[in-house]
This record gives structure tokens, C-alpha cells and sequence, in this order.
């Protein structure tokens, strides 16, 4: 999931308010104060990131899972075509919603900013650690690690790192609902962990990318403020 692609919240802060439209800068003034008034933090937004990112990465899964068990055929480069197409529509998609995600109000809260910075950060680094393992994949072979196998780890590793990001944003945005997902992801990392190099890992792991990214997605969603207070 990653939940990639987000950081919205640092552009706006950098963008929208240095000698942008008074007239938001008012509303989202506006918003915090009567928030602070009732007692309340903002509510956490970008809730489509993880809706776009563990629908694209479940989907990709289910096609990788299908290609390597021989129900569909893409060609030599068939498994990579998935993660391929997802990684590139998740980021283009990604920066397109970025600046209706940082319009809405509340955006600039600590939770949202730290939220957002801390996915933002998951989303590149298992891009960089995805882009790695394509160049190192078959290195160790001398060692009597198969061609591939190393693979079977971003399952595992992407799980433990979205277990992390939303116990922060849990945290942050003081919604202790969310530890459960992160508590969910984590008991899917051990899941695939344990099924490394079985074609049966990408298909817990694509029921883990909608039941730990999209369906929390969900939920944010119908908690988020609309775009005008």
C-alpha cells in the first residue's frame, strides 16, 4: 500500500500559504480554531492513497499469483508487468491527487503532516528497495539462493513498514483505531514471511494489500472534511 505517494500536506505548507489565496488560508484558520474549540484533532485525510495504493498492489498481486501458477501468460517479463504498470499509474495517480488532498481543510495538522510525511517515506523506499532487488536479484546464486527468491522479502518487509506507518499516524493523529491495521499488518508480514518463496505468498499478500491499505482507505475517507468549512 504503500500507501505511497502522499506528502501532500509538506506541499501545501511550502506552496498554498506563501502569498497564496487569503481567502483558504481563513478557512483553514477557521477550521483549526473550531476544532481546538471542541476539543478535537483534525481528522486524518488521503484516505484515496490507500484506496489507489492497496488496490493497485492487491490487484498486481492476484495477476503476479496468476502468471506464476500458469492460469494467465504475459510473456518472459509477465510477473514484472504487473508491479510495473501498478508502480507507475500508483505515483502518476499519486501526484495528480496531491493538491485536492492538501486543498482540504485541516491538511496542515500535526497528524496529517506527520502522517503524510511518514507513507511518503514508505512509498519511496520500497520503490528504491524494489528497483534493487531487479539488479540483485540473481547474485547470490553461488551462495544456493534461487534466481528471484529474493523477492519473497517485499511482501514481508512492505508489511512491517506499513505496520510502522500507521502506528505513527495512530499516534499522531490520536485515531487509535488505526493500530489495529497496524497490528493487521504486521500479522501479514509474518504470514508471508512464512510462505517465502511459495507462489501461494502473493495471494495473502494481495488479501493483505486490500484488507491493511484499501479498506482503511475506506474508513478515512468517510471521516474526511469536505473541501469547504
Amino acid at each position: 500500500m504503500s500507501a505511497s505517494g502522499e506528502g501532500y500536506g509538506e506541499t501545501r505548507g511550502h506552496r498554498g500559504y506563501s502569498g497564496g489565496d487569503p481567502s483558504a488560508l481563513a478557512s483553514e484558520l477557521a477550521y483549526v480554531r473550531s476544532l481546538a474549540e471542541e476539543g478535537r484533532d483534525a481528522p486524518l485525510i488521503g484516505g484515496v492513497y490507500y484506496v489507489l495504493w492497496g488496490g493497485l498492489m492487491g490487484a498486481a498481486a492476484l495477476v503476479a499469483f496468476f502468471i506464476l501458477t500458469g492460469a494467465l501468460s504475459l510473456g518472459p517479463a509477465g510477473p514484472f508487468i504487473p508491479w510495473v504498470v501498478a508502480g507507475l499509474c500508483g505515483w502518476g495517480l499519486s501526484m495528480t491527487l496531491g493538491r485536492r488532498a492538501g486543498g482540504k481543510p485541516g491538511s496542515l495538522s500535526l497528524g496529517n503532516r506527520t502522517s503524510s510525511a511518514t507513507w511518503f517515506a514508505v512509498g519511496v523506499f520500497m520503490t528504491l528497495f524494489w528497483l534493487a532487488l531487479v539488479f540483485v536479484h540473481d547474485n547470490f546464486t553461488g551462495a544456493g539462493v534461487p534466481p528471484y527468491f529474493l523477492f519473497s522479502f517485499m511482501f514481508p518487509i512492505a508489511f512491517g513498514v506499513y505496520g510502522v506507518a500507521f502506528y505513527a499516524s495512530a499516534v499522531a493523529a490520536r485515531a487509535d483505531w488505526l493500530k489495529l491495521f497496524a497490528f493487521l499488518s504486521w500479522g501479514f508480514s509474518i504470514a508471508t514471511l512464512f510462505f517465502s518463496g511459495n507462489v501461494y505468498q502473493f495471494l495473502i499478500g494481495s488479501a493483505g494489500c486490500f484488507a491493511c491499505a484499501a479498506l482503511p482507505g475506506v474508513l478515512l475517507m468517510r471521516g474526511e472534511p469536505k473541501d469547504i468549512v
